[in-house]
């Protein structure tokens, strides 16, 4: 009798402890069995493209057969549904290269460890008289995670292996819960974080070439929106900003709204303030009225991606405005800056090494 309270208390205290863990399984597992079935609307046991959003079907097709599997749909729910963190573990259904690390420091600003990801070459142990460029990588999707995108290290390290490419370290950064923006409402303050505290701590403890001409500065979807913010916001701290997939559409409502962010494409009710001007138009007519020098930009898209419409068209109201940029996009590519990185990655990150006659 003892043995079996002891047993009753034992599952009492595992339950308690484990209990944030239990509810997240159970969810997942919700979502997956009504989701999966709503989803399933011909009965097939898949989800197939046309059952799916436009321009974002590879994100759920992980193995690439045109057909998302109930498992696939568990992956990406249980990514994508996860409460937010400073600091986050890498997914391991990607492949990692070994000069991956996990780092973190002490934030000032939030009262708490700050997680990263740093992609450091082979070259950083082997010149220790070197300093090397840094490459700041601002992951996609909400809230915050330093390891949604982490797998581009993997691409990063097989460009890296051409000789003739000057390697830089690659910092993998967490956004906050309101990705990439100081938020009051949320107590969450991702912009001043990376500004303010990352990009120091990354100069101070790696042998970087801590000024503009030795940062560069890339973002997918949400930070892709970001990285063309803090472009024109903070000039003077890149030389080069790459920024793909982002929904300037998004942008220009927040515009039209006067600093508040309304997402039209889900039925999600929290309207968030991220301040007046605070956009990609009006701070890139700012940076233009000013004597600001201007980093190197290159806008890049698949074709297929939902918000290549709206940087095409950011492309040409940049071209308007006279702020020279270039743009890549390419065929067969949705939302998903995996395939881009598989496809064109080589581009990417040799676009950080150009030469500086872009800056004005």
């Amino acid at each position: 009798m003892k043995f079996r309270w002891i047993l009753l208390i034992l599952f009492l205290l595992i339950l308690g402890f484990q209990s944030k863990n239990i509810l997240t399984f159970v969810g997942v597992e919700l979502g997956v069995y009504f989701g999966f079935k709503e989803l399933d609307k011909n009965s097939s046991g898949f989800i197939e493209r046309e059952e799916w959003s436009e321009g974002m079907f590879s994100l759920l097709d992980f193995d690439r057969d045109n057909l998302a599997s109930k498992e696939e749909f568990r992956e990406f729910i249980k990514e994508f549904s996860k409460e937010f963190s400073w600091e986050n573990d890498l997914n391991n259904k990607y492949i990692f290269p070994s000069q991956l690390k996990k780092g973190s420091f002490q934030s000032a600003l939030m009262n708490t460890s700050i997680g990263y990801y740093i992609y450091i070459p082979d070259a950083y142990q082997e010149q220790p008289d070197k300093r090397f460029r840094t490459v700041y990588y601002l992951h996609g999707g909400r809230p915050g995670n330093e390891a949604r995108e982490a797998f581009i290290a993997h691409y990063v390290h097989e460009v890296f292996k051409n000789s003739s490419i000057d390697p830089a370290i690659y910092v993998f950064v967490n956004g906050g819960e309101l990705s990439h923006y100081n938020s009051d409402e949320l107590d969450s303050y991702g912009e001043d974080i990376f500004i303010k505290e990352l990009i120091p701590h990354i100069d101070k403890v790696y042998r970087t070439i801590a000024k503009r001409q030795g940062r560069g500065l890339e973002g997918f979807s949400q930070g892709g929106r970001a990285a063309t913010r803090y472009m024109f916001k903070y000039p003077d701290l890149f030389r080069t900003v790459s920024a793909g997939g982002g929904s300037y559409k998004i942008e220009r409502l927040i515009k039209e709204s006067e600093g508040f962010e309304d997402d039209p494409r889900d039925d999600k009710e929290n309207i968030f303030y991220v301040g007046l001007g605070n956009d990609a138009w009006s701070l890139a007519e700012q940076h233009k009225s000013s004597q600001n020098i201007t980093p190197r930009l290159m806008l890049w898209s698949g074709k297929e991606d939902m918000n290549y419409m709206s940087i095409e068209e950011y492309h040409s109201f940049l071209e308007t405005l006279k702020i020279e940029h270039e743009f890549l996009s390419i065929e067969d590519v949705d939302h998903n800056s995996s395939i881009f990185y598989e496809k064109a990655g080589a581009s990417l990150v040799k676009f950080h090494l150009g030469e500086s006659e872009y800056a004005n």
